[in-house]
């Protein structure tokens, strides 16, 4: 082997940017082993319990990253949760290159006053509800009526999108039965949409934003405290799709959706439950006191610095879109590295530019380690309560008979249900 060709390498999150940072660093170096490890039992982070439910399109990435489980030292290790099951300098010491790619998963805290009433709710929650996330498995919480959603970015709109579609509109998904029967047995009819930016500057991704027009039965309008952009394309185009949306007729809605942008919420009111949004700052003519029964705060994820993220004090996670290296031999790649920004074509990108500054880094150092054990080296008892990707197409196999005609998969609730899968007989 190569002196200047790493042994081992550990990825720690099996997501897009794990995988795709861990592909790119396999065409590189063809003969080093790759180890993806991964806190749940099943693979693909982001795209399996993150993409929307209705977006199965967007899920079909991870057939490049079976070929890529599927041959030779590229090797996934589920069921393994660093800095529970082991700690991260454990690995480090194990392996010569370590990447962490965990992702951003904890909903960013709601502070105006009153964001600790009942009825105020965090995008992940119903996110991980629907996706069936088994651990923990949070049931779909209580949605009313006359819902306002805080935020204007991808994850508000498939909030947006989540109330106002029907049960029809999930054919063929791997949505939970459970958690969307939970919520249509009485969905909303009133979507109040709050955003501080004017619709030139909020973050939706254009096709998200048109994809709102193709809803049967939903009447949106649109208020903007800004005039329209001169100088901004993406800008324009936003400011077009939103101009669309508010122009279809709808003679009869069943669900009305009301955008309002250029709007600062000051204070959540009510005295257990939320009853009111109040607004500090709005456009001309909107109410600066909205009815409601639930919020959904939507305004992006950060690190968690609890749970098995006990390194997360130890190093430097400010979003950065330049060096993905935050210790020797160590880096981050997609959204741990340049914040919960972007889809999986950005965490693609991303992750080539971390894999060219890690190999650029290893190539050019004068004695490159190359003396650890990789996962080999790993205590026996850690390695025998992994989940290897085997194991994974056992649960992958059982999720797809589970499924009703309705469905293409029924995903596990329970962690445990899906190690058991995993040690079935099934192929």
């Amino acid at each position: 082997m190569n002196a200047r060709t790493p042994r081992h390498i550990a990825v720690i999150g099996s997501g897009p940017a794990g995988c795709f940072t861990g592909q790119a660093l396999r065409r590189h170096w063809k003969d080093a082993e790759i180890t993806i490890f991964d806190r749940l039992a099943a693979p693909y982070g982001l795209i399996r319990y993150g993409v929307a439910a209705d977006h199965q399109h967007t899920k079909a990435v991870t057939r490049q990253f079976d070929r890529n489980f599927s041959s030779g030292d590229f090797r996934f290790a589920g069921n393994v949760e660093v800095g529970t099951d082991i700690d991260l300098d454990s690995i480090r010491a194990e392996f010569d290159i370590v990447v962490l790619a965990t992702g951003r998963w904890r909903d960013r805290t709601l502070t105006v006053p009153g964001a600790h009433l009942d009825g105020v709710l965090v995008s992940g929650d119903i996110v991980n509800a629907l996706n069936t996330v088994p651990r923990p498995n949070i049931p779909m919480p209580a949605i009313g009526q006359n819902v306002v959603v805080i935020g204007a970015g991808n994850v508000a709109l498939d909030m947006v999108r989540f109330l106002i579609k029907t049960a029809a509109d999930y054919m063929d998904s791997d949505v939970s039965p459970e958690a969307l029967d939970s919520y249509l047995s009485s969905p909303a009819t009133h979507v109040t949409v709050l955003s501080r930016s004017p619709i030139a500057s909020a973050k939706a991704d254009v096709a998200m934003i048109r994809e709102l027009g193709k809803v049967p039965g939903v009447r949106i309008t649109v208020a903007n405290s800004s005039p329209a952009t001169e100088d901004n394309t993406l800008g324009r185009k936003r400011e077009a799709a939103f101009a669309e949306l508010a122009s279809q007729e709808v003679v009869e809605a069943r669900a009305h959706v009301h955008f309002v942008f250029g709007a600062t919420p000051s204070r959540i009111g009510g005295t257990q439950h939320v009853e009111t949004v109040h607004l500090s700052a709005a456009p001309a003519g909107e109410a600066s006191v909205i009815p409601a029964d639930t919020v959904i705060s939507a305004i992006g994820f950060d690190v968690n610095a609890q749970g098995h993220w006990h390194y997360a004090e130890e190093y430097d996670f400010t979003p950065s879109d330049d060096l993905g290296r935050i210790g020797p031999g160590l880096y981050r790649s997609g959204w741990l590295k340049r914040g919960p920004v972007g889809a999986i074509p950005a965490n693609r990108s991303d992750a080539h530019q971390v894999a060219k500054e890690i190999i650029a880094d290893f190539e050019s150092a004068d004695s490159p380690s190359t003396t650890t054990g990789g996962y080999e080296a790993l205590p026996r008892a850690l390695r025998n309560q992994a989940v290897d990707f085997a194991d994974w197409r056992r649960i992958d196999a059982a999720e797809l008979a589970n499924a009703d005609e309705s469905r293409i998969r029924r995903k596990f609730h329970d962690h445990e249900d899906m190690l058991a899968a995993a040690q079935s007989q099934n192929p």
